[in-house]
């Protein structure tokens, strides 16, 4: 038994588990209020109304049906009326449709809160969830290293939630070239890009909270926590450090240094990179030129967004291995 078969097992106890299908549901229901927010706007209240009911029923569904297959198909389909509505009830005929540089921002600012609670849902129970019903010793059977287990569980959470994500921002990105003024595909791709390795992050910190828990409260407890630490904890002490500050305005350079390291703000910079966004992104502090501009420049994004990625789930891997699980 290898990383490969445990990535296996894991994907199909996922989707029979309901797991997989409610984040492909949650991803599929944003794309939904996506295009809705977008496109559209011979009639937004049309829209707008069409869009929430929309919603109500897709969730509706997904109370009510117990097979994965069925879950899967009521996803597909809602997306698709919801993306052949969008079309419909646009108007790119009327002369003034919104930019590609509001769509990424709209979008980039909606995935930087969903994806965050996305991939913490769809990983924190992976490894405390094994202990919980006792197969964890199955798991870690011989010749199945420890290694191999959380590599397994990284890779199929993984796929849970990057795959929907890729294939929801396909079907926006279709929206938003076909609707949009000036509206590239390509510039979706690259929103793509910059968001995998968000979700990545958020799966890895996930993954880390279940090999640190003894139980499902308890991870829960810890992803909150890491969430609630990178979203406000993070900007709040900023604000406190500014507190000793004579004069916070414009803000001293090592504000950005703080405020960059963040992968939240890393995120929602490197967004800004396939759109022309004139005075910076709205969700990051923008600083008075030239002050830091290596923090606020897009390599520095890169560097911390990846760094974080990369550390996350080599974290978890190095605890687990000395974990004591029996």
């Amino acid at each position: 038994m290898s990383y490969r078969d445990v990535c296996r097992r894991d994907l199909t106890s996922v989707y029979r588990s309901r797991t997989g299908t409610a984040v492909s549901a949650i991803l599929a229901l944003s794309t939904v209020v996506a295009v809705g927010l977008f496109a559209l706007a011979a009639d937004v209240a049309a829209l707008a109304g069409v869009g929430g009911l929309l919603t109500v029923g897709a969730l509706l569904a997904l109370v009510f049906l117990g097979n994965p297959k069925q879950i899967a198909g009521v996803v597909v389909g809602f997306t698709a009326l919801a993306v052949a509505l969008t079309l419909a009830l646009s108007d790119p005929a009327r002369g003034v449709r919104p930019s590609m540089s509001f769509a990424v921002v709209t979008i980039g600012s909606a995935l930087s809160f969903l994806l965050p609670l996305v991939g913490l849902v769809g990983s924190y129970a992976a490894l405390v969830g094994e202990r919980e019903t006792g197969s964890v010793r199955f798991l870690l059977g011989l010749p199945n290293s420890r290694d191999d287990a959380f590599l397994g569980k990284y890779l199929s959470r993984a796929a849970v939630v990057v795959v929907p994500l890729v294939v929801c921002l396909a079907l926006t990105g279709v929206i938003v070239a076909a609707t949009f003024e000036d509206g590239s595909f390509l510039g979706m791709v690259g929103l793509t890009a910059v968001s995998i390795p968000y979700a990545l992050l958020f799966v890895g910190i996930g993954l880390t909270a279940s090999a640190y828990a003894d139980n499902s409260n308890r991870a829960v407890a810890a992803v909150i926590a890491a969430f609630a630490v990178l979203r406000a904890g993070w900007p709040a002490f900023q604000f406190v450090l500014l507190q000793g500050v004579e004069n916070p305005f414009p803000r001293p350079e090592w504000y950005f240094w703080i405020g960059r390291l963040n992968p939240i703000n890393a995120y929602v910079k490197l967004t800004t990179l396939f759109a022309n966004v004139e005075h910076g992104h709205p969700l990051v502090t923008t600083p008075y030129e030239p002050l830091a501009s290596a923090a606020t420049g897009y390599p520095f994004a890169a560097v911390v967004l990846l760094g974080w990625t990369a550390l996350a789930p080599v974290a978890g891997v190095l605890y687990f291995r000395g974990r004591d699980l029996l």
